[in-house]
């Protein structure tokens, strides 16, 4: 089951009974409204645009607004609980089944798993890409890591985030949000959270295998975008680990005969031609890093690959 942390989202002005217009800033042209904005940051991002020029439906929000269930993230499961703990606010009352046909424009595809060392995580991925043009990785200063296509065009961009989310949750606001929903403290520790910001309709079609991007159509995507991203951007080739100039070498060796163990072996017999060489002498350096690599490289991609499942 796929699970978000973020959604925008456009739906037709029928679905939305407004109370209190008064909690809303009014945009005003030659004296009549065109349109009502509704828009908080805190505690959860939440913007609610009626326009009535275009009669659309604007909402954007953010998981936060689970309040208790935020850790659950949104999903076929909560996503009820997100408009009725937005009707709940008394202003606005919006219709739960009408709008699962919504058309979403922007959403966060989110997955949590556990990790005790995130730096070295990254590391790894930063170390690892299978391809250096096309995916760049980048380090901000809040520690959050970024993993992005190398194009062009917006259709065709997509963002990976990964970052701390027991650090982020650890801030004053959000321990006074997690205070006031009820919310343990520990329930984001050793936390490792995963965004794939998908911007256009193009991006959310593609990433998820969907037809149309209905809410209720995205909510039960089958397609895992993360694993799927992540399985492209690491490389399966072995890393080289270079402790000093011999095991650098030996390195070399293996990658310019792709890490084929025979092709090694045929190149040290042209090397090594001489009477009473030792084959298997020169060949163990060799086979131990070889078997070092398969087994670090395919033990580390392989458990992340899984968790990301």
């Amino acid at each position: 089951m796929l699970k978000f942390d973020k959604f925008k989202i456009v739906s037709d002005l029928k679905n939305i009974k407004i109370y209190d217009e008064n909690r809303f800033n009014k945009i005003i042209k030659n004296n009549i409204v065109t349109e009502l904005i509704f828009n908080i940051s805190n505690p959860y991002s939440l913007c609610i645009k009626l326009d009535y020029v275009a009669n659309e439906l604007v909402i954007e929000f953010s998981g936060k607004i689970l309040k208790d269930d935020y850790p659950k993230l949104i999903s076929t499961d909560t996503i009820d609980t997100c408009f009725e703990n937005i009707n709940a606010m008394g202003f606005c009352w919006i219709d739960l089944e009408e709008i699962k046909n919504a058309n979403v424009v922007k959403c966060d595809v989110t997955k949590d798993i556990i990790c005790s060392d995130i730096p070295s995580m990254t590391t790894y991925i930063r170390n690892n890409l299978s391809n250096y043009q096309k995916y760049i990785c980048r380090l901000l200063r809040n520690g959050n890591f970024i993993i992005e296509k190398n194009v062009t065009t917006r259709q065709a961009k997509k963002r990976l985030t990964i970052y701390d989310k027991g650090k982020e949750m650890s801030k004053v606001e959000n321990l006074r949000y997690m205070a006031e929903c009820g919310i343990a403290k520990e329930s984001f520790d050793g936390i490792c959270r995963f965004e794939l910001n998908l911007n256009s309709i193009t991006q959310i079609k593609s990433s998820l295998e969907v037809v149309d991007t209905r809410l209720r159509t995205v909510l039960n995507a089958t397609t895992n975008p993360i694993q799927v991203f992540m399985n492209d951007v690491l490389s399966d080739e072995q890393p080289l680990p270079m402790t000093n100039a011999k095991s650098y070498f030996v390195g070399l060796v293996l990658k310019d005969c792709n890490f084929d163990i025979a092709q090694v072996e045929s190149r040290m017999r042209q090397l090594y031609c001489s009477k009473g060489t030792n084959i298997s002498k020169v060949m163990k350096p060799y086979r131990t890093m070889l078997s070092q690599l398969r087994q670090e490289n395919a033990g580390f991609r392989t458990r992340l690959l899984e968790q990301l499942a």
